[in-house]
């Protein structure tokens, strides 16, 4: 019996590509945003993806992901909780960041986009995401990187000193 369940486990772990996978990523997600000329970095460490992503089978693909916006660090704890407040993240209200994915497309080997809506607070808006998929023996590393508006997304006030424009960097 054992050795029957070993190897129902090594088929599910050799064919996972075509299942649903949940999966809490190592990497946090990153970000940039200028601030008074400064690039300032910083990232969402508290985050899950759910991945069911055939290349073959684009159309019954699908990524979904949340983050904890409670989890933003950028090395400075009293603008981390600034950030947190409500001109910003209003997490008392807002407790998740979502990304959903709409559709895929290939635009190369390894290379795709997919359309995604991306919720932050209670505003939802549609982007296109490039990103890389790259099998390694039985693991898939995803890759992405995107911009954002964040007085899209009720993210603080117009600012001579704050960038309206964030870059977002994913990979899992």
């Amino acid at each position: 019996m054992r050795r029957g369940v070993f190897f129902l486990l090594i088929g599910l772990g050799l064919s996972y590509m075509g299942w649903s996978q949940s999966i809490q990523p190592e990497q946090p997600i990153r970000f940039q945003i200028k601030n008074a000329g400064i690039t300032v970095e910083g990232t969402f460490s508290d985050w899950a993806v759910e991945v069911d992503f055939d290349p073959k089978k684009l159309k019954h693909s699908s990524i979904r992901g949340t983050a904890n916006p409670t989890s933003i660090d950028t090395g400075i704890k009293l603008r981390d909780k600034h950030l947190l407040g409500r001109q910003y993240f209003n997490t008392g209200s807002f407790p998740e960041i979502r990304l959903e994915s709409k559709a895929f497309r290939a635009t190369g080997k390894n290379a795709f986009i997919g359309v995604f809506d991306l919720t932050i607070r209670d505003i939802s808006r549609e982007l296109e995401i490039p990103f890389t998929v790259i099998q390694a023996g039985s693991k898939r590393r995803f890759a992405g990187e995107f911009v954002i508006d964040r007085l899209d997304f009720g993210l603080g006030e117009k600012s001579l000193v704050l960038s309206d424009e964030v870059i977002v960097k994913v990979d899992f």
